[in-house]
Order: structure tokens, then sequence, then C-alpha cells
């Protein structure tokens, strides 16, 4: 019985022995450190390994270094300034968590600031949690993003709206932190912005002044407006899946922009709810995107007349909005390819005035779901126009409450026979429509790929989605 009892206590001293020594381990690990004094330390073009852990307090960089995090790193600003502070040329940050910038809202507290010595800074593979803003570039050039992830903070109050005045910045009484934007260039030329995950932001991207950006194959999510851009010149924004904001695509003043390749869903706000709104922007083209289940499509405004460059929409499927297309008569885009698809109003104009837009290029118009004419040749090319006065649309748009009547044949009627009173410039005038879909399917917009699909498979993916719409409408959402 001694024996057994003496084996027995050996055996609980070893897994005693073990249990300590794999806590002690696990402590090393994760034992703080002083990563400015490391980043300090470190000669110009060093590398410094950030540990696993948690390490409080905010670092400056003031010399060219890569500071690389080690699988578990967190730098935490204790709710104080800017997490890092990039303040040299030449820096990389990857593999860290940054948490706990200020939220005072004054001073730009961010995750990660670049100062405008941080030209070619290199971030990646980096988390953003808990700071008022994300990443924050002010004036450096050649800063590159990709990969990097930026989930927000708290509610929007008071912000409005896509042409709107700010908000009142006040919180809502719970607790609640009002959120700043993913990612913000401040005049910062040439920026690359790519891969990058941006949920519950104010703005995703705020482009303000700058030029010759590219912004590509982000994700954004749940926020205000996805991309915002103030007066940003040669600004591409590509590939992009924007879904559940209040807007997708902000474009105002500045120019030239383009635009290709992007999925932009859900903007149902009932104040903004653009899939995108071009207003005084010079040298627009949309070419290639998806914008369906938006409140409006798309909204365009002054665009090419004042900025004095000519807008462009080809190629895009504009489709299950409750408005395809929003046009102020100043306006005059020019309109081919694209495919107007089961909009509860195809194409409204607001304010007093004709319709300026243009319906065609090089001889092709657009494809519209509810166009009843016919193509004897079979070239795809309608031998009957497509025309429309816009009046009724203009009363329905105007009062929501008849959206729900707007496909009933009473409206169908009036619509048929307003149409042969059409004024001499009414607002949709397409001598060429096409009756064959050339612009990207509605699959593209659930990840499907970006070919460009015909007809057969392009309204069978329509009819599947238009039997759904009923649940939208009743409060559902419907993702295409």
């Amino acid at each position: 019985m001694n024996a057994v009892l003496s084996r027995m206590f050996v055996v609980v001293c070893l897994i005693a022995g073990c249990v300590a020594t794999l806590g002690m381990s696990a402590g090393a690990e994760t034992t703080a450190v002083d990563v400015q004094s490391l980043v300090d330390a470190a000669g110009p073009g060093e590398t410094v390994v950030v540990p696993a852990g948690v390490h409080v307090g905010a670092i400056t960089i003031d010399h060219p270094v890569r500071l690389l995090g080690d699988p578990g790193a967190s730098i935490d600003g204790s709710d104080i300034g800017s997490v890092i502070t990039v303040d040299a040329a030449d820096v990389e940050i990857a593999g860290l968590t940054v948490t706990g910038s200020g939220h005072d809202q004054v001073g730009a507290p961010s995750g990660i600031l670049v100062t405008p010595r941080g030209d070619r800074a290199n971030i990646h593979d980096v988390w953003v949690r808990h700071s008022y803003l994300g990443v924050t570039v002010q004036r450096a050039e050649d800063v590159v993003l990709e990969r990097v992830s930026i989930l927000g903070d708290g509610i929007i109050s008071g912000e409005l709206h896509a042409t709107g005045a700010a908000g009142s910045g006040v919180g809502d009484g719970s607790g609640s932190l009002l959120r700043g934007d993913g990612i913000w260039l401040f005049n910062a030329p040439h920026a690359t912005v790519r891969d990058c995950v941006l949920d519950t932001v104010r703005d995703g991207i705020y482009v303000s002044f700058g030029r010759d950006h590219l912004i590509q194959g982000n994700a954004i999510v749940n926020s205000r407006y996805a991309v915002h851009d103030m007066y940003g010149v040669n600004l591409t924004i590509e590939g992009n899946r924007i879904r559940g904001n209040l807007s997708g695509l902000v474009m105002m003043y500045g120019g030239p922009v383009h635009v290709t390749g992007n999925t932009i869903t859900d903007s149902g706000s009932a104040s903004t709810g653009f899939g995108a709104i071009v207003k005084d922007v010079g040298g627009v083209t949309l070419d290639a995107n998806v914008l369906a289940d938006n409140r409006i499509g798309l909204d365009v405004d002054d665009a090419g007349r004042t900025a004095g460059n000519a807008t462009v929409f080809v190629g895009n499927t504009i489709a299950l909005n409750n408005v395809g297309v929003l046009l102020a008569p100043s306006a005059d885009p020019t309109f081919s390819r694209n495919a107007f698809i089961e909009n509860t109003t195809q194409v409204v104009l607001h304010g007093t005035g004709e319709s300026q837009a243009i319906w065609e290029l090089d001889g092709a118009g657009n494809y519209w779901s509810d166009y009843g004419g016919f193509d004897a040749a079979g070239d795809g090319i309608g031998d009957v126009p497509y025309t429309r006065s816009g009046r009724t649309e203009q009363l329905i748009a105007a009062n929501p409450l008849l959206l729900a009547l707007a496909s009933a044949p009473a409206f169908r009627l009036l619509m048929s026979v307003e149409d042969r009173w059409a004024p001499t410039q009414p607002t949709v005038d397409d001598r060429h429509p096409l009756t064959y879909v050339v612009s990207p399917a509605l699959a593209d917009a659930a990840g499907a790929g970006s070919a460009l699909l015909l007809a057969s498979g392009a309204l069978m993916v329509v009819v599947g989605v238009w039997f759904l719409r009923g649940a939208r409408r009743a409060g559902g959402a419907v993702r295409v």
C-alpha cells in the first residue's frame, strides 16, 4: 500500500510540475514588452518582431523599420490618441492586432496614423479594433494598404446623408461610441487600398483630395457610405463588394473616376439608399458593375455638365431597385449596353426641365426588361424605340406608398397611354434598344464571377429573384 501511495504521489507531482511549466511557458509567451523601446533600438531597415500577447502603449515609428507581429501579437493604445503613428518613410507593418485609439474626435485618433513623412508605408495583414478611425493617411505618397480588417464601434447618429450636412455627433445615450471612418486618405497621392474588409464604420473609405488612387477588391458592409470621394482625381474603384450600407459609392466633385466590376447591393436607407451617386464629378465612367436591390440604383446630379467632362455608363446591370436611375435635368450622361431589369421605376427625372441624357453609343442602346417591341432582323437591336415620358414614374417615386401599386395593371395602362403622348423630349428615348443582356449577371453580386453572360442565363436569374421580391418588400432581404 505504501508503495502504491508513493507512486501516486510521484505521478501527482509530475503532473503538477508539467502544469506549472506549461503555465510559466504560456506566461512567458504573453509577457508584455516595451515595443517602443524595441523600435527605438532597431537600426534603419531592421525588423522588429512583436511577440504574442497584449502590449500596452502607443508607438511612434520615426525611422524606416519593419514591425512584424507574431501570431497573437496586439498593440493596445489605452484609448488615448493614435495607437501606431508612422512618422518616417519606408515603414512596413504586418501581422498585428491594433486596438484602443482615443475616441474624442480631436486630432484624428486612429488605429494607425500615417503622417506626411510616411511615404511608401506598407501596411498589410493587420486587424484594427475599437478605434475611432481605422487607418488615416495624411499627405503621404505611395502608401499601400492590403488585407487590413477594420471593425468599427458604436452607432451612426445624425450623420446625414449623401449630399446633406454633417451630423450632430451626439450618441444615443446607450454608451455606444460614435464610429469614425475605416480608412481616410487625405491628400495622399498614389494610395492603394486592396483586399481590405471594412465593417460597421462611418465611411468605409473616405477620399478627400489626392490623386491616382486605386481602391480594389475590398468588402465594405454595414456602414454609412462604402466609398466617399470628395475632390479625388484619377480615382479607380474596381472589383469591390459593397453591401448593406446606407449608400454605396458617393462621388462628389473632382474627377475623373473609373468605376468597374463592382457589386453594390442593399443600400436601403430611406434618406439616402443610393447604389452610386455622381454629383458634379467630371469624367466618370461606370462599366460592368451590378447595382441591385437599392432604393435608388444610380443618382446622376449635374455630372458631366458643371465639371466639363463626359460621364458614361456602359455595360452595367441596374436591377430590382425602387428607382433604377434618378436623373437631374442638368446632367447629360451617356448610357449604352446597360441592362435595366425590373426596377420598380426604371428612370425618373427629378426637378424641372427636360432630360439631357443620351441613350446610345456607337449604335447600341440598352436592354429594358419592360420593352414591348420586337427584333424582326434578329440583330439584337429592337425595331421600335423604347420611349418613356417619365411623368408617371415621377409620381410614383415622389410617393413611396404608390410603389406597391407600380406594377398594377392600372399603372401599366397609364404609362402606356402617357407614352403615346410623350413630350418631344421624353425622359428616355432609346432609339436602338437591345433585346439581349450583355452586362454582368445578377449572380455576380453573390460571388459567381465577373464574366459577361448573355440573355438566357441572366434572365433565368432575374425571373427567380423577381418572384422573391415580394419578400423583400415585406421586410425581408433578397441577396442577389
